[in-house]
C-alpha cells in the first residue's frame, strides 16, 4: 500500500471560551493518574531562565509508568490555551516520533479527558500523517510527485529533462505562501518518494539554495 504522507511529531493546543485557563490548570491538576504527576520542580526552572514569557504560565507533567519511555511533557501558556511545546525523555537520547505522540496521546487520555472541566474543553490535537500540501501548494506538491515519479533516481537531477521538473517544483515552492522545511522535503523524498538518502540531501542542499536565490531575485527586483 502506498504511502499517503509522513509520520510527523502531533501538536497539541488546549483552550475553552467556558472556562479561564487558571479552571484548566487546576482541573488537569487534580486529576490522579498514577502514571502521570506534577512536576513542580521543572516548572520553577523554566519559569527561571525563559526569557520573554514572565506573563505565561507553565505547566510540567512527568510520566513515570511503564508502558512508554519516561519522559516530561511541558506546556505553555499561548494566546490564552496550553500548547505542548515539547516532551523529553527522563534519559538521555530521544523519543522517536512515535514514542512522543504515544505519550502525547496518553496524557491526553489519561488527564486532560478525565479533568473536571473537559466537556468545557477544546482541544486542537494535530494528525500524526501529514500530506506534502501542508507545508506547500498543491501545485508544488504535485511538481514534486512528478519529477520523482519520472526522473533517473541513479541521477538526481542531472538530467535536462529531470532537471527542468526539478526546476519547477522548487519554483511553485518559492511562490507558495507556505515555507517547505529542508528537513520535511528530505523526510519526504525518502520515505515517499523512494530517493536514498544520499540523493535526498543532494536534492534537499539544491532546494535550499534555489530557494535562496529566488528570494534573492526577488527582493532585488523589489529595489
Amino acid at each position: 500500500m502506498t504511502k499517503q504522507g509522513i509520520e510527523v511529531f502531533r501538536d497539541l493546543t488546549i483552550h475553552s471560551d467556558q472556562v479561564p485557563l487558571s479552571a484548566i490548570r487546576m482541573a488537569m491538576l487534580d486529576v490522579q493518574d498514577k502514571a502521570w504527576s506534577h512536576g513542580e520542580e521543572q516548572e520553577e526552572t523554566l519559569r527561571k531562565y525563559a526569557v520573554g514569557t514572565d506573563r505565561e504560565d507553565v505547566l510540567v507533567f512527568i510520566y513515570e509508568g511503564e508502558e512508554l519511555p519516561k519522559a516530561a511533557i511541558t506546556l505553555w501558556e499561548r494566546n490564552q490555551a496550553y500548547c505542548a511545546t515539547n516532551i523529553v525523555p527522563a534519559e538521555s537520547g530521544q523519543l522517536t516520533v512515535r514514542e512522543y505522540n504515544a505519550l502525547l496521546c496518553n496524557f491526553v487520555n489519561s488527564v486532560v479527558d478525565r479533568s473536571n472541566v473537559r466537556d468545557a474543553l477544546k482541544l486542537d490535537l494535530t494528525d500524526e500523517v501529514r500530506g506534502l500540501s501542508i507545508w506547500t501548494s498543491e501545485q508544488a506538491a504535485l511538481a514534486l510527485g512528478r519529477f520523482s515519479s519520472l526522473a533517473n533516481k541513479s541521477t538526481t537531477n542531472s538530467h535536462p529533462n529531470d532537471l527542468q521538473r526539478w526546476e519547477e517544483f522548487v519554483i511553485f515552492a518559492h511562490q507558495s505562501a507556505k515555507n517547505l522545511p529542508v528537513d520535511i522535503l528530505m523526510q519526504w523524498l525518502i520515505e515517499i518518494d523512494g530517493w536514498d538518502e544520499r540523493s535526498a540531501n543532494k536534492l534537499a542542499i539544491n532546494y535550499e539554495q534555489g530557494i535562496s536565490l529566488l528570494a534573492t531575485y526577488d527582493a532585488a527586483l523589489r529595489g
